[in-house]
């Protein structure tokens, strides 16, 4: 019995103790030790994605600086217009070279009195605003070419044709200008168009063409004809297809100091002798046939241009661009190449002249006291005008 009572005894003093230790607050384990863990995947390849970025990214920069570079290289190329050319000439110099033009001629007074006599032009000084016209989406380059051989000045512009590219309507224009337009020229009087050239170059040149047609100019390039040879001999020649007057005409050496050729009828090509003796060939037709003769040559230069890859084209640009000569600053080729090359390889290729059939009479006038010349005259401008805008509107579509 005795045993019984000290186990029950015991018993009761460990739930006691049990039941105390329940009681008491207790005390919160500390968490274990964080343990070092080793590195993850998933940094290791932030890390490589990270180097391939500022790799690639070192490349593009590269890439892009090297463009920079090889343009500004090309830029560096052209020839820029010297603006002392463009420095006008005293109204008696001007004069002297009106009595000095190659195609007036001398008349007696009983023939004199049975030609027209020219008048002097009145045009607004500002041209009037054609509504429907964004010339934000417009570009007028205007080729020159100008009749000067080795060793002669500033002479008159032999060609003239604007190059005009319309973004709104996809589409680039080839516009010749005649050269015998009687026009008002600033500050002196009233004179062929190809003589404002020679009064006072480029600047006066498109003056002229603003009083007169209503026209803006954003650049010129000037071409003179050796420069013209090397260009499209660079481009492997231009296809132009000969007339029987034409082919016989360069067959028979006729304008390429006696070189006599084997052209036929029909299409082939030319090399740059050949295409600048048919440019400037009016021998057998009119100076209207030779105006389109130049645009042929310049539509089948540009459509030739279109077709090539970009690295054959930019290896012809290193040998061309050195013989052309522009007012254009490296600023604005840059602006207008960004801005229209996407559209140039797809555009329509049309052309034009003014002024246009219909709007002015021809023929034998009185340019001066005893001289006579050849002359498009009483001109209606506001027709010619009407026509140019056309070219400058807004696609209707958009």
């Amino acid at each position: 019995m005795k045993y019984d009572r000290n186990h029950r005894n015991e018993e009761l003093q460990a739930w006691s103790e049990l039941l105390l230790r329940e009681d008491e607050p207790s005390t919160p384990e500390l968490p274990d030790e964080p343990q070092e863990q080793p590195p993850k995947k998933k940094k290791k390849w932030k890390r490589v994605l990270l180097g391939i970025f500022l790799t690639l990214l070192g490349l593009v920069v590269a890439a892009v600086l090297a463009v920079l570079l090889y343009i500004n290289h090309l830029l560096n190329q052209i020839t820029p217009y010297d603006p002392a050319n463009d420095a006008t000439v005293s109204s008696s110099m001007a004069e002297q070279l009106v009595l000095e033009d190659p195609e007036a001629v001398t008349v007696p007074p009983e023939e004199e009195e049975n030609l027209p006599q020219l008048e002097e032009i009145t045009v607004p000084e500002e041209p009037v605003e054609e509504p429907g016209v964004n010339w934000d989406n417009v570009v007028n380059i205007l080729l020159v070419g100008q009749d000067r051989r080795p060793g002669q000045g500033r002479q008159r512009s032999d060609t003239m044709i604007m190059v005009t590219i319309n973004k709104s309507q996809k589409s680039i224009t080839l516009t010749s200008f005649m050269r015998d337009a009687h026009v008002s020229i600033p500050g002196y009087k009233s004179n062929k168009l190809n003589a404002a050239y020679a009064f006072g170059g480029m600047s006066l040149l498109n003056q002229t063409l603003e009083r007169n047609y209503g026209v803006r100019i954003d650049g010129d390039i000037e071409v003179d004809f050796n420069s013209f040879r090397k260009i499209i001999d660079l481009l492997g020649g231009v296809d132009i297809s000969l007339t029987e007057k034409e082919a016989t005409y360069l067959n028979n050496g006729l304008g390429l100091n006696g070189t006599s050729r084997e052209l036929h009828v029909g299409k082939q090509r030319l090399d740059g002798e050949l295409a600048l003796c048919y440019a400037r060939l009016r021998e057998i037709d009119s100076d209207y046939r030779r105006a389109e003769r130049q645009r042929t040559v310049l539509s089948s230069l540009i459509q030739r241009y279109q077709g090539l890859p970009v690295t054959e084209m930019l290896s012809l640009l290193e040998e061309i661009l050195p013989i052309v000569v522009t007012n254009m600053s490296k600023g604005d080729i840059v602006d207008y190449v960004m801005d229209l090359a996407p559209m140039v390889s797809g555009a329509q290729l049309n052309t034009l002249r003014i002024p246009a059939d219909g709007t002015f009479k021809q023929g034998i006038v009185r340019a001066r006291p005893g001289l006579a010349a050849w002359f498009q005259y009483d001109i209606d401008f506001d027709a010619n005008k009407g026509i140019l805008y056309e070219l400058f509107r807004e696609n209707e579509s958009e």
